[in-house]
């Protein structure tokens, strides 16, 4: 039977075995006529599919999106009851995809014993925080989110979903230690960084935020067990996993990193040897929209 190496050097034939990411092959494809309009049309079909069922406003998000108009959305209602607002430099569609879609914050095996504690680090405008903690959940939440304007949107959302008992929300960054942090925004907070000498976007500004360590966010929840540990920091996860004291590791059953070796190269590497050092076993799934440095997400536990 003929491999995705032997394909690349001729025609691909019916029957044959290919691995489509490899590059000989996706040559081959390309060359097929009308496969890309068709490819095309059956991802709109499978992403429509997707958001209808997540969302009574599909129509609304499927015309925002096709317009590239995230501003013109209202806040978005979600099949499960939850409220997704958004602000100016807010990117929904994103949240709403990711979390809610795609599943890139779920975890596999048993859902969150009673009144169990969760650290979101990154939070943005809360989507993860709330994909957890929406009842039927009990799972307290701590939320941690330097962009001013993230953070705004964040403490909306936790209002308007009646969850401000459970989720604290904090307008800090989180590192390897306390401190001070340099970020970018003006720009879509979802590319709000710290970890790069120029603006993600078009016509950001840095400003300085107040940064705490791991130590200082244990002690801001008793030094209680966590069964969930979430950070996408888009470069700070080397860092704030590295500078995480050993026993909070080890009282850690779950962790979602998401890291970015686009941004900040050898973070992958990092971040898992704590892992790995921690006693974690983990799995990785990739983002493929970025070839050369494609970030991922790992996930971490114990069981």
């Amino acid at each position: 039977m003929d491999t995705a190496s032997s394909v690349g050097e001729r025609p691909l034939r019916p029957r044959d075995v290919v691995n489509v990411k490899s590059p000989a092959v996706r040559t081959q494809l390309r060359r097929i006529p009308g496969l890309r309009p068709l490819v095309r049309c059956l991802r709109y079909a499978h992403e429509l599919f997707r958001l209808r069922r997540v969302t009574p406003d599909w129509r609304e998000v499927w015309r925002s999106r096709r317009r590239n108009d995230p501003a013109s959305l209202s806040p978005i209602r979600l099949r499960s009851g939850i409220v997704l607002k958004h602000g100016e430099w807010d990117d929904p569609m994103l949240m709403l995809q990711e979390v809610f879609m795609e599943g890139w914050y779920t975890l596999d095996g048993p859902s969150p014993p009673c009144d169990a504690t969760m650290v979101d680090i990154g939070a943005n405008i809360g989507a993860v925080s709330l994909y957890w903690a929406a009842p039927p959940s009990s799972l307290r939440v701590q939320a941690y989110e330097p962009n001013p304007s993230a953070f705004d949107t964040l403490r909306d959302n936790v209002d308007a979903n009646g969850l401000r008992g459970r989720i604290n929300v904090f307008p800090y960054a989180v590192g390897r230690d306390d401190g001070e942090l340099a970020l970018w925004v003006d720009v879509p907070t979802a590319l709000s960084t710290a970890y790069l000498d120029h603006s993600p976007a078009e016509g950001g500004r840095r400003i300085s935020v107040p940064m705490v360590g791991m130590e200082q966010v244990w002690r801001h929840i008793d030094q209680r067990d966590i069964w969930l540990l979430k950070i996408d920091t888009e470069g700070a996860e080397a860092d704030i996993l590295e500078g995480a004291p050993a026993a909070m590791l080890k009282a850690t059953a779950n962790v979602i990193v998401e890291y970015h070796d686009n941004i900040c190269p050898g973070a992958f590497t990092r971040c898992r040897e704590v892992l790995d050092a921690a006693g974690f076993r983990c799995r990785t799934r990739v983002h493929h929209w970025d070839e050369a440095n494609p970030p991922g997400v790992i996930y971490a536990s114990r069981a």
